[in-house]
């Protein structure tokens, strides 16, 4: 293991520690006890699980020998949890969290997307409106934090790390010997 993966694999550790740790205390923090909150929650960790384990394997792509039955089942009742939460966002209706959902939904269309086919110029434009999404993100957790809602602040932040990592893997930076797949 090359010094490049040991410092990703401590990377990763830390982010998904912290992002453990976020979540026990999001579910005790009064708010979260609502229950689409909790289910949004529930629902973003099992999409970011299948994620990590979609573009963890080097080499890229989707092979048919990792991309069975059970990834899709898991990622299916990770969105279906994420929808059931949007839906409640739009009934409030809770425009900031309707924008942000949205912005994650969209996201998480364009890294699969990325995955299933990384084609070169197509690539980099899904690249390029993935960072503007990141960007709308990152733009909600700033208004939580100057609403004084530190916790959905702290929570927005560390999910954009978390998926960070992910676009790390599909870079290819974890297997310095492969060439990143083309953007």
């Amino acid at each position: 293991m090359t010094g490049r993966q040991r410092g990703m694999a401590a990377f990763k550790a830390v982010v998904y520690t912290l992002l453990a740790v976020n979540i026990l205390v999001f579910f005790l923090a009064s708010d979260a006890l609502v229950p689409h909150k909790a289910v949004d929650q529930v629902g973003w960790c099992i999409l970011l699980a299948v994620f990590e384990w979609e573009t963890r394997i080097p080499g890229g792509g989707v092979h048919p020998a990792r991309f069975g039955r059970w990834p899709l089942v898991f990622e299916a009742g990770g969105y279906a949890c994420a929808l059931y939460a949007l839906g409640h966002y739009l009934a409030e209706p809770d425009w900031l969290e309707v924008t942000n959902a949205s912005a994650w939904l969209a996201i998480s269309a364009l890294i699969w997307m990325d995955i299933l086919r990384p084609d070169g110029g197509r690539a980099l434009l899904r690249g390029w409106l993935r960072t503007g999404l990141y960007a709308l993100t990152f733009i909600c957790a700033v208004i939580w934090g100057v609403e004084g809602k530190l916790l959905d602040f702290y929570d927005a932040a560390l999910w954009i790390l978390c998926f960070f990592v992910i676009e790390l893997n599909i870079l290819g930076l974890e297997h310095p010997g492969l060439r990143p797949r083309p953007r």
